[in-house]
């Protein structure tokens, strides 16, 4: 049963991010023996980073553990902004940059 105090105490607890959104890039998928061969997780993340700084809604791109999608030979990617929650199966560069480019027409 819920009481004002906690109500009180949850609200204290809130704050308002200064980013409007999550990039989420998974890092346990380069580590499985089917993961991707030359995609890394940090590079993902760098690239996601500098391809999606121009946005109007403000992403922030982390690496996380397991996304639960576990792609073969392919690294996991979601990102979550304005209600919605899009997700990728990346497998090269290339794809790095067309997810991006998706996500930023998505979030725009």
């Amino acid at each position: 049963m819920s009481t004002s105090h906690d109500t009180e105490t949850a609200g204290a607890l809130l704050v308002r991010p200064k980013f409007g959104g999550a990039a989420l890039v998974c890092g346990e998928c380069q580590k499985r023996s089917n993961g991707p061969s030359k995609l890394k997780a940090k590079e993902v993340r760098k690239l996601l980073k500098k391809e999606l700084h121009n946005l109007p809604v403000r992403l922030r791109i982390v690496q996380c553990s397991c996304l639960g999608l576990c792609p073969r030979k392919a690294l996991a990617v979601s990102a979550v902004a304005d209600g919605q929650v899009l997700a990728a199966e990346l497998r090269s560069e290339d794809e790095a940059r067309a997810a991006a480019a998706a996500f930023a027409r998505a979030f725009s």
